[in-house]
């Protein structure tokens, strides 16, 4: 009876198909993914504190620009009464208390002492002159040793730069004259407090031969026949709240009339409503954010908020005048909305801004010019406190500097952010140890396979082979 061969559906040794089909990257990549989430965590409280610190950055800024749109109006105020014309001896800036007129005649203008070298036919040539003595200088009388120069060996170039390094007051130059140099001397500072010739004097500089080619001068000019005298071009005491800057001596009478200026009053309150909404909407943003965005809000910690809202608000109802039709912002009809912005002529009852700031100009000017309890001086309070260091008394009779409040709470957001670092650090490398360990022992398991399946391949082979000797040695035999 003949044998029938055995039959297969495979091979009869195997090892799992491991080695030629398990995409051990991607396993090893979604374990490292599941161990990352502690890592994850942090790095989603480092980036809320970098929002929050930027949030902060961005306050800071549209407090300061509040500021600098306040202290535009600390100068002028909203109704400014200005100079109506230009002048050929000089010019008129600033807001005088009341409108009027004042005579100003210029006689003579401020200028500097000078003094001039004798000439040599090279400034880098240090044995032009041949200078051994010690040189100084005196303004108005006074001299100090320390600006003491030793010229021994000196070029009249490599002189001018002494001076200019050690002497305070003056200015020096190297100046060409088409043929020779000469060294030019000029007090920094116009007039003098003494006389003409002691406002610069030279002490020692035997060789230099320096002569004075300008006296210091004082200005003088009269305001209403009253006498006015300075050492400077800019006079700020002749006229109230007027900056006179002399730049002419014709010696003839002016006539110089101060009216109100409301061309730029709207322009004025409307950059401060727009800076005071600006910081308005942001604290909005914080203290009340949008619950939608809650996740990537990160809004900041409230009470420092709460205390810069507060501040802001008071500005509305700070009684800067005592008497008039202006006495507080809100009597330009600047009005406070539900979201605690500002808008301007929404009240529907009461005078209009431009009514109100001709009622009564003086008032409205007050509102920002008048120094400590005026808007301008408050809101720069209100940006020191929060901006910058202030000292702190202690009672050992010492003092302690303390950042303002958002520039601490941004010292604080900053240290917890680096604080943090560390456990960064620590669950990266053991990910990065975690990957590398994984993929070890991976690599071993495939090798193990693919030698498994080496040995299964070789076996099954081995089986084949004698299966068929066998069936090959029956079938014969039947025959």
């Amino acid at each position: 009876m003949a044998t029938s061969p055995v039959s297969t559906t495979g091979p009869l040794f195997q090892a799992g198909g491991l080695a030629s089909g398990l995409d051990t990257t991607s396993i090893v990549n979604s374990i490292i993914t599941a161990d990352s989430a502690p890592l994850v965590q942090v790095q989603k409280e480092q980036a809320a504190y970098q929002v929050q610190i930027s949030t902060l950055a961005t306050l800071t800024s549209k407090l300061q620009a509040l500021q600098s749109a306040t202290d535009g109006l600390a100068t002028s105020g909203l109704a400014p009464i200005t100079a109506d014309s230009t002048y050929a001896d000089f010019t008129a800036t600033g807001s005088a208390p009341a409108e009027g007129s004042y005579t100003v005649q210029v006689a003579t203008i401020a200028q500097a002492a000078k003094l001039r070298s004798v000439t040599v036919s090279s400034a880098q040539d240090p044995n032009a002159l041949g200078l051994t003595s010690t040189l100084q200088f005196s303004i108005d009388g006074v001299t100090s040793p320390s600006t003491a120069i030793d010229m021994t060996g000196m070029s009249l170039s490599a002189l001018a730069e002494a001076i200019n390094q050690k002497v305070p007051n003056v200015t020096a130059a190297v100046v060409y004259t088409g043929s020779a140099y000469a060294l030019s001397v000029t007090r920094k500072s116009t007039g003098y407090s003494t006389t003409q010739g002691g406002a610069l004097q030279v002490i020692g500089g035997d060789g230099l031969n320096l002569q004075t080619i300008q006296y210091a001068q004082n200005a003088s000019l009269t305001v209403d026949n009253l006498q006015v005298t300075s050492q400077s071009n800019t006079i700020t005491n002749a006229i109230p709240g007027v900056t006179l800057t002399l730049h002419g001596q014709s010696n003839v009478a002016t006539n110089v009339n101060f009216a109100t200026d409301t061309s730029s009053s709207a322009a004025g309150i409307q950059s401060f409503i727009t800076a005071y909404n600006d910081v308005v909407t942001l604290l909005n943003s914080q203290l009340r954010p949008d619950p939608n965005q809650a996740a990537t809000n990160n809004p900041l910690a409230g009470t420092n908020l709460l205390t810069i809202q507060r501040d802001m608000q008071s500005l509305l109802s700070t009684k800067v005048n005592g008497s008039g039709a202006v006495q507080t912002i809100t009597d330009l009809n600047v009005s406070l909305q539900d979201d605690g912005t500002l808008a301007l002529d929404k009240l529907p009852h009461g005078n209009t801004f431009a009514e109100a700031i001709a009622a009564d100009p003086g008032g409205a000017n007050k509102l920002f010019t008048t120094t400590k309890t005026g808007i301008a001086a408050l809101v720069d309070a209100l940006v020191q406190r929060q901006t910058e260091p202030s000292s702190v008394n202690l009672p050992d009779g010492s003092t302690l500097s303390v950042d303002g409040g958002l520039e601490g709470e941004t010292t604080l957001l900053k240290n917890s952010t680096t604080a943090l670092d560390d456990t960064v650090n620590y669950w990266q490398n053991y990910l990065d140890n975690e990957r590398t360990r994984l993929t070890s022992e991976f690599t071993a398991m495939e090798q193990t396979v693919s030698t498994l399946n080496m040995a299964s391949n070789y076996l099954n082979a081995l089986f084949a082979a004698s299966t068929n000797t066998s069936y090959k040695t029956t079938s014969n035999s039947s025959g």
